[in-house]
């Protein structure tokens, strides 16, 4: 166990960045979502507010090769992916590929913005759906550290996103500067 500053006020107990298995039982369709290791959108969470994040999800199924969201849509919704995989397109290029676990659309916490990529299922996927009003609701009922934690959390999948984009970046100048 580690410590977290949050807002400069309080230290709690945290959970190791990669916690253990968490699961839940959605109760409107049975769906048993899992998860081996808690996803980084949950990471700092106790157990059972992860938990109850978990289930504010609204569930959905998805074949292969739908698209979820599309380019120029407005975004008024997050994803966390609990089953499947999903590539992110735009102009007809690939920009990245999401597996379980993963989040996309989650910028809407902060302001409705129009999509800037397409996202596709590639096999058979399970989403929760976070619209933001609802999650701006939960964590109004909530203590005010979780929502702290849960900023923290997306501020850190989008630095992850960030070092994944340039990565790729100095690939193709580098493919470009051998050409």
């Amino acid at each position: 166990m580690s410590e977290l500053n949050v807002g400069g006020k309080s230290k709690i107990d945290i959970k190791p960045e990669t916690g253990g298995a968490i699961s839940v039982k959605k109760e409107a369709s049975g769906t048993l979502i899992h998860f081996k290791e808690t996803p980084i959108l949950l990471a700092h969470f106790p157990q059972e507010m992860a938990k109850k994040f978990l289930m504010l999800g609204r569930e959905e199924k998805y074949n292969s090769h739908v698209d979820i969201l599309r380019k120029g849509q407005v975004g008024r919704d997050m994803f966390l992916i609990c089953q499947g995989r999903i590539s992110v397109w735009k102009e007809n290029i690939i920009l990245g590929e999401l597996l379980k676990g993963d989040v996309f659309g989650e910028l809407v916490m902060f302001r409705d913005h129009y999509r800037i990529a397409t996202v596709r299922t590639e096999e058979p996927t399970i989403v929760l759906r976070y619209n933001r009003q609802c999650l701006l609701d939960f964590f109004a009922r909530q203590d005010p550290r979780y929502f702290n934690i849960y900023t923290m959390n997306i501020i850190e999948i989008l630095r992850r996103k960030l070092i994944a984009t340039n990565s790729r970046v100095v690939k193709l100048e580098e493919e470009l500067v051998r050409q």
